[in-house]
């Protein structure tokens, strides 16, 4: 069993990933334009990704000092795996929906009207 400042730490992270979860899905349903969708889809997904994982880690490293064994740091290296796959995964996915809603330029002249100029 971990001490009760620790399970307090633990509680608050789980309910701080918890929230911003929700943020992100609120934002999801309540932003107007795809970039603002966007935005709040993959930061605070990320955020609350990363509350839990620390809090996972935080609750093995309690336990294994506690006297545990070696199981509790194969969690962490499997939890700080996990969050590189899961920040390079986001990374790539912002960029790509970036990419594919570039605006297009006001200013551009479409072959309509270069026709008419002639």
């Amino acid at each position: 069993m971990t001490e009760p400042l620790v399970d307090a730490v633990i509680f608050i992270l789980l309910v701080l990933s918890a929230g911003f979860g929700g943020i992100g899905v609120i934002g999801l349903l309540v932003f107007p334009d795809i970039r603002t969708r966007m935005y709040t889809a993959t930061r605070a997904p990320l955020i609350s990704v990363g509350a839990m994982m620390l809090a996972a880690i935080l609750y093995a490293l309690s336990l294994f000092f506690a006297g545990g064994g070696d199981q509790y740091l194969t969690l962490i290296f499997h939890i700080l795996v996990l969050l590189c796959v899961v920040v390079v995964a986001n990374v790539l996915v912002y960029r790509m929906i970036l990419g594919r809603t570039k605006p297009v330029s006001s200013c551009q002249v479409s072959s309509e009207q270069t026709e008419e100029r002639k």
